[in-house]
């Protein structure tokens, strides 16, 4: 009893954090600054924020996170998010591109030798998790990354690790992937589990990466137009009718994933030239200018984490 009670009380304290952007796991993301249709080149959200002084590294320079406990792990999405951040600076510094650039090899190479022989890698085993191991988002983001090391180093290694982890993508659940093909439709989940969660942000990070892929392998086009059409008709199921929706479990978005979710639908218009996602970032914005909207969003956020049971808690 004492041990969950200690657990909620990390949980809520990462949870303030996270409010303000004090935590790595959750600094604003705006919409991406180097990023043009059509071409590989910067990433689509601003993941620049992920590289600061305070980052943990071990010592290659591959970024650790700190789960309860206090154990230092190497946790795939921080690893790649912080990977992309490391290339937008690259573009955006021009005095530091070197150091940015060696950054995101590390993080790349690291990549490499972490993932398993179907092109999957262990999103979640590394933080504690005992209910998922896979993640459509950390197959996306990892794409992205390795197609960007590839673009910047020209090593072909970094070209095949991205499509393999392209392809496992689009293996269903139900087979030990990471998509769903419920009713023609192309889902791609985050956390893996029936019924569905499919969580709003790690979709569209998950698309981001089927659209790099799709830039170099024609294969991932068609995957890609599907599934931001099944997220197109599905934009509604977010729409809590004040704030929007984490997951279609109807758990409310913390502010900072209010705001991602703004820049993701943004970016989501922008590649697939479907005028449903702007319009939804739309009225999004004015959910989030209206202050009455956000305290009763925080308010129903707080009472959600106080209740749910969680999986795994990083805790920096």
């Amino acid at each position: 009893m004492m041990g969950q009670i200690a657990q909620k009380m990390t949980m809520l304290k990462r949870w303030s954090k996270m409010l303000t952007g004090k935590t790595a796991v959750a600094v604003e993301q705006s919409l991406g600054r180097a990023y043009n249709v059509g071409q590989l080149s910067g990433y689509y959200n601003d993941l620049t924020g992920k590289v600061t002084g305070s980052t943990l590294l071990d010592e290659r320079g591959v970024p650790v996170s700190v789960i309860a406990g206090g154990a230092r792990v190497h946790f795939p999405i921080a690893i790649f998010q912080y990977g992309l951040g490391c290339y937008d600076l690259s573009i955006l510094r021009s005095d530091e591109v070197e150091r940015f650039l060696d950054a995101l090899r590390v993080c790349s190479d690291w990549a490499i030798g972490a993932q398993r022989d179907d092109g999957s890698w262990d999103a979640f085993g590394p933080i504690g998790s005992a209910k998922y191991s896979v993640s459509s988002m950390a197959q996306g983001e990892g794409c992205s990354m390795l197609l960007r090391a590839h673009a910047a180093f020209g090593d072909e290694c970094y070209r095949v690790t991205a499509l393999k982890a392209a392809e496992f993508m689009l293996i269903d659940m139900d087979n030990g992937g990471v998509s769903s093909h419920d009713g023609g439709e192309l889902f791609l989940e985050e956390y893996p589990q029936r019924p569905r969660r499919s969580v709003m942000n790690g979709w569209v990070f998950s698309l981001f990466g089927l659209y790099d892929a799709s830039l170099v392998d024609a294969r991932f086009t068609g995957p890609f137009k599907h599934s931001a059409e099944t997220l197109a008709c599905h934009l509604d199921d977010y729409d809590a009718g004040f704030w929007s929706y984490y997951d279609m479990e109807k758990r409310i978005a913390s502010p900072a994933y209010h705001h991602l979710h703004i820049a993701q639908l943004r970016a989501m218009a922008d590649l697939s030239g479907d005028a449903r996602f702007a319009v939804k970032a739309e009225v999004y914005e004015r959910y989030q200018e209206s202050p009455a909207n956000r305290r009763k969003a925080i308010a129903k956020k707080a009472l959600q984490k106080l209740i749910e049971k969680s999986d795994a808690v990083i805790v920096q």
